[in-house]
């Protein structure tokens, strides 16, 4: 039987080593097709074994763009945030004494640690301030032109493409595990049952037990 302990990989591989000498000796594939396992059934489930291992590398390739997606999103949200901070930790020196525009820009608030109050404390910043004229102004005065405020804005747009990006390669990586694993429940299946009958056909005969790689 399958060995639970096994990896994937490694269940992949010694699959494709028992079935593929199941149908390719001849003493051997004589014996399980007793039960069965002609070489049509054979060419069946190595076809099966295929589609797994095809999930499997597809499973693979999303996890890794998963990851790179996070990453990306994480120093997207990084520099977004610093630069951001700085022009809140200096409009609250500017405006100390402005009540309306300190409670108007958000200065007032304490920062969100999720993502997504983040995002809402910064994009109600950016509005506010891009459309203060006065407030630019003051801004500007201490070497913070309204184009430096505008770059600040596209960064905080970037983070937020990106988190977009990290949220599709979350659910693609997610789909592919569920797929890979609904795969391999039914080889798996098929193979105990496979080895199971096997070992009858061969009980005589360990050495050809010995190629199916159990």
């Amino acid at each position: 039987m399958p060995a639970p302990y096994h990896s994937i990989e490694d269940r992949l591989n010694r699959y494709l080593t028992g079935l593929t000498n199941a149908l390719d000796v001849p003493e051997l594939q004589s014996r399980v097709a007793l039960y069965g396992y002609t070489p049509d059934k054979l060419n069946q489930m190595l076809t099966q074994r295929q589609q797994a291992f095809d999930l499997y590398l597809a499973q693979k390739t999303e996890y890794s763009e998963q990851h790179a997606a996070t990453a990306a999103f994480e120093q997207a949200w990084k520099t977004a945030h610093e630069t951001y901070m700085r022009l809140v930790r200096l409009g609250r020196i500017l405006f100390r004494d402005d009540h309306a525009v300190f409670v108007k820009l958000t200065l007032n608030e304490e920062r969100k640690r999720t993502f997504s109050g983040w995002l809402a404390q910064a994009n109600t910043f950016f509005s506010n301030l891009l459309s203060d004229q006065n407030a630019l102004a003051k801004y500007d005065q201490y070497n913070t032109p309204p184009n430096a405020i505008n770059a600040a804005k596209v960064l905080v747009d970037v983070a937020e493409q990106a988190n977009i990006i990290q949220a599709k390669e979350t659910g693609e990586a997610q789909q592919a595990t569920k797929e890979r694993d609904g795969k391999m429940d039914a080889l798996d299946s098929a193979m105990s049952e496979f080895y199971a009958l096997a070992e009858l056909a061969c009980e005589d005969a360990p050495e050809l037990l010995e190629m199916l790689d159990r």
